[in-house]
């Protein structure tokens, strides 16, 4: 990154532009790791040409269209479209170079997922969406991508089953460039925070082998709590009342009969 850059890149606190270089990396390694899928599914290479394009741009075009400002990202860098069209050709036709890569591939995967999020996520605090609305589009930047793929196989997405950290990662990382920003913090350094937070979530939750829950019912648990909190009410207030109230006239007789026998 030159000079020129790094100085518009914090020249305007309300609006992080990324370098291009860096926009380009985040959808290269989309549309690569949807180009492998598509290999793993064994498709032809219009399906994987397909994959790694819907893969690397899903997420973009589905927040490009909800924000219906500042056009679409996938129609203005043709060139870019015609590098990804090559990439998926060359995934589908080497594919063996990419079998014992794994560890790279994941680690630019999780990387990738950070920046969409950041692209996402700052697009949408730059077009004053709000805490929330910026919050959830830098997470669908993030995932949007993996979920048009998975439903264009004929599977349910990934984010929507039990796994590690994926959409969860996308959403932290989001969340903190948003409360960053919010709060008046740089811009850049809320954008290097937002890809730690997502790649860091990633890592651990496949180390510690953290998963979302596919299966969550409370109704038990609450419907104990509410029924010992009842047992204790009705005991305080019905039982524990008139228990009190029947000795106390237990203890009244009592002392009313040894009244009457000592006389």
């Amino acid at each position: 990154m030159d000079a020129s850059a790094l100085q518009q890149l914090f020249t305007d606190s309300r609006v992080l532009t990324v370098p291009w270089s860096i926009d380009y990396f985040s959808v290269i390694v989309g549309v690569l790791t949807g180009a492998l899928f598509a290999c793993d599914r064994k498709l032809d290479i219009i399906g994987t040409v397909v994959l790694g394009l819907l893969t690397g741009y899903g997420g973009g075009v589905i927040r490009d269209m909800l924000l219906q400002d500042r056009g679409v990202y996938f129609t203005s860098h043709p060139d870019l479209i015609v590098i990804c069209i090559v990439i998926c050709a060359f995934v589908f036709y080497f594919r063996g170079l990419f079998r014992h890569l794994d560890a790279t591939v994941f680690f630019a995967d999780a990387l990738s997922v950070g920046l969409f999020a950041l692209a996402g996520a700052s697009k949408a605090f730059a077009c004053d969406q709000g805490f929330v609305i910026s919050v959830i589009l830098g997470g669908i930047t993030a995932v949007g991508g993996g979920a048009l793929r998975d439903i264009c196989v004929g599977e349910t997405p990934g984010i929507f089953k039990q796994s590690n950290f994926y959409a969860v990662a996308g959403l932290g990382g989001s969340l903190a460039f948003v409360t960053l920003a919010s709060f008046g913090a740089p811009l850049p350094i809320a954008g290097v925070v937002c890809v730690f937070a997502v790649v860091s979530l990633r890592y651990w939750s496949v180390y510690y082998d953290w998963k979302t829950r596919s299966e969550a019912d409370l109704t038990p648990h609450v419907a104990r709590g509410v029924g010992k909190v009842w047992r204790v009410a009705s005991g305080v207030f019905l039982h524990g009342g008139r228990t009190g109230r029947a000795k106390s006239t237990r203890s009244h007789r009592g002392r009313w009969l040894g009244r009457h026998r000592d006389e």
